[in-house]
């Protein structure tokens, strides 16, 4: 057959030539522009994040001030109460009234009975006695 291998034999074969990667001029290009693009989006995004969480901590001091506020409100109207002004001079200052008998305690209050020893270790077995003093050089 001759028309057949006179035709591949007259065409010289052409090989094309593709980088390492397979990659083409346009596709290099784009993998640049995509690389600028997540380089320059970096540091935004880390800034986001960062302003988020001192949001989140802001709004938790907040929280806890606010509580504290409460409690100081409460404590401010209770303090209005001459039957609890009374009660703390009490409890906070030794105060008593005309009339009333003061006792006052002296001395320790007794001792709790001392703990137990703790047991004594498990008895190891002996392959971890050897496996003890043969490795115990290492530490």
């Amino acid at each position: 057959m001759p028309g057949r291998g006179g035709r591949a034999a007259s065409r010289p074969q052409r090989r094309e030539l593709r980088p390492p990667l397979g990659l083409t001029a346009r596709g290099v290009l784009l993998l640049l522009v995509l690389f600028a693009l997540a380089v320059t989006a970096v540091y935004p995004l880390r800034e986001y994040v960062q302003q988020r969480s001192r949001i989140e901590q802001l709004a938790a001091k907040q929280r806890a001030l606010q509580a504290e506020n409460d409690r100081l409100q409460r404590e401010q109207q209770r303090l209005h109460d001459p039957a609890y002004v009374e009660q703390l001079a009490k409890r906070d200052y030794n105060m008593v009234k005309r009339g009333e008998e003061v006792w006052q305690l002296s001395g320790e209050p007794p001792q709790a009975p001392a703990a137990k020893p703790a047991p004594p270790p498990p008895h190891k077995p002996w392959y971890q006695r050897l496996w003890q003093r043969a490795t115990g050089w290492l530490r």
